[in-house]
């Protein structure tokens, strides 16, 4: 497996855990709390650039299926 294999992978590891936790959170603080210790997923990729922004957009797509 290449590097930019395992960099995708992780990152869709990343969102996939992410779906899942954001269902489990009452708030963004939350949802920050309970993904921040799986940021290195997103290590080499361009979301991990910006962590924050990360997670803040996985929330925000999360529960915009819900607020329509």
């Amino acid at each position: 497996m290449g590097m930019y294999n395992l960099i995708e992978d992780n990152v869709n590891k990343f969102w996939d855990l992410a779906n899942d936790k954001a269902g489990e959170c009452e708030s963004l603080d939350e949802f920050v709390e309970a993904m921040t210790p799986h940021v290195d997923l997103l290590q080499g990729s361009s979301e991990g650039e910006c962590v924050e922004e990360a997670i803040s957009e996985a929330w925000d797509e999360y529960w915009a299926k819900y607020n329509m």
